[in-house]
């Protein structure tokens, strides 16, 4: 969640959902068609993209 990421959590959540897949994947690995997917944390993330064609200045003011 966007609380646990700003709380500095994030790294240590996706490091227990590594493991605990991982040993899902070894319990079951008739479920799994190729491997779990990429824990490695997301370095940057948007509600909304920016738009290239707008000002920093203007994107502000539409959000004030």
């Amino acid at each position: 969640t966007p609380v646990e990421r700003h709380s500095g959590k994030e790294q240590e959540i996706l490091a227990k959902r590594e493991v605990i897949y991982a040993e899902a994947k070894a319990r079951h690995p008739e479920r799994w068609s190729g491997n779990t997917r990429n824990w490695e944390p997301v370095e940057g993330a948007w509600l909304n993209p920016e738009n290239p064609e707008a000002s920093e200045g203007e994107i502000k003011e539409k959000a004030a």
